[in-house]
């Protein structure tokens, strides 16, 4: 009980010093608003959200159940259904793993403790983020991108390895793909637009959210906070107002890309909590979340440590690409990949029934 009062007594200060500082301090809310919106709708949600619907539609019609099968278990030693969500994590960004892990879970595909370990490995930081932002604007290297998202990758990897529970043969006989009635396409696409539509406005909320306390922190700290050390300060709120900050950061290269790696698997708290709001919806907690993100962010810096040498990232220092060019058109390029990878699975799924092989 006096633990409860206590928790609750620092709640209600918090709440006053936070109303407090946005009387006296509005113009800095004001301004962190505004960056958030304009980072959703320049960044966010034109990655972001096609990504979304064709994900959505890639686990409503069926289709993951084949991708998992096939990827899941043998790669990453996660139960067999949630291979599928592994993958979208991969290529859709934060938090596009998430939502599919909820939405496998509500459709009985995964258990709870199976959707609670799969929602805090299958969740990344996408190639549109990772080759546009970071290898583009920050680095202005394509093989800045390409270094990060395959530390990313094998950090993923060898944290699902780590952190997985063998699994019983009831488990097993639980994950094994079902076969299940052919979808209606028209309705699977109307829930698909509008699941994506609400978790979209989740992660602008959050990313704006975020974006007015990274600058109260810049106006607190601003003058005591070394250059160097303000990615990983304000990375641990925001993910991308962390990585920007490396633009300013006077650490050499493979330092930089160490902190980058380390960001792009924790993700930050903003991440953190837009992935457990996109599962709230489905019912789960997010409870090994934090730790598992944390052990990945530590795999990936000891990786992008070990590889940056490998790979002469000293040389990195003038930009064959421009940053404008290659956040342009990472977003279509993934629509596109996304869309004929639909397509092709479609085709697939529809021959199997056919034959009878569900």
């Amino acid at each position: 009980m006096q633990r409860r009062r206590g928790r609750m007594l620092a709640q209600g200060l918090g709440l006053v010093a936070a109303f407090g500082v946005l009387i006296a301090l509005p113009q800095t809310a004001a301004e962190g608003v505004r960056s958030g919106l304009t980072l959703c709708g320049q960044v966010i949600l034109p990655s972001l959200f096609p990504f979304f619907v064709c994900s959505n539609l890639f686990v409503l019609l069926g289709f993951s159940a084949r991708v998992s099968a096939r990827f899941g278990g043998l790669a990453a030693r996660l139960p067999p259904n949630a291979g599928s969500a592994f993958v979208i994590g991969m290529t859709g960004g934060y938090p596009a793993g998430a939502q599919a892990v909820g939405l496998l879970y509500e459709r009985g595909e995964l258990s709870r403790d199976e959707a609670e370990h799969a929602l805090a490995v299958c969740n990344q930081a996408g190639p549109s983020f990772i080759f546009g932002f970071l290898g583009g604007a920050v680095f202005a290297h394509p093989g800045a991108g390409a270094l990060l998202y395959g530390v990313q990758l094998a950090a993923a990897v060898l944290t699902c390895r780590l952190t997985a529970k063998p699994l019983t043969a009831a488990q097993r006989a639980h994950s094994a793909p079902q076969r299940q009635a052919q979808p209606d396409f028209a309705a699977a696409f109307s829930e698909s637009v509008r699941r994506a539509g609400m978790s979209a406005i989740h992660v602008c909320m959050f990313v704006t959210v975020f974006s007015v306390l990274s600058g109260y922190l810049r106006l607190a700290a601003g003058a005591h906070l070394p250059a160097d050390a303000a990615p990983l300060a304000l990375g641990a709120l925001e993910l991308s107002a962390g990585c920007a900050a490396l633009r300013a950061c006077t650490l050499a290269p493979v330092w930089k890309l160490c902190i980058a790696s380390f960001l792009l698997s924790f993700g930050g708290l903003s991440i953190l909590a837009q992935s457990r709001a996109a599962a709230a919806d489905a019912g789960l907690e997010g409870r090994q979340l934090p730790g598992c993100k944390m052990l990945q962010g530590a795999i990936a810096a000891a990786l992008t440590l070990l590889l940056a040498p490998l790979a002469q990232v000293g040389r990195w220092c003038a930009p064959t690409l421009r940053a404008s060019t290659m956040m342009e058109t990472a977003g279509p390029v993934m629509l596109l990949i996304s869309s004929v990878l639909l397509l092709y699975f479609r085709k697939k799924y529809h021959s199997i029934l056919r034959e009878g092989r569900v």
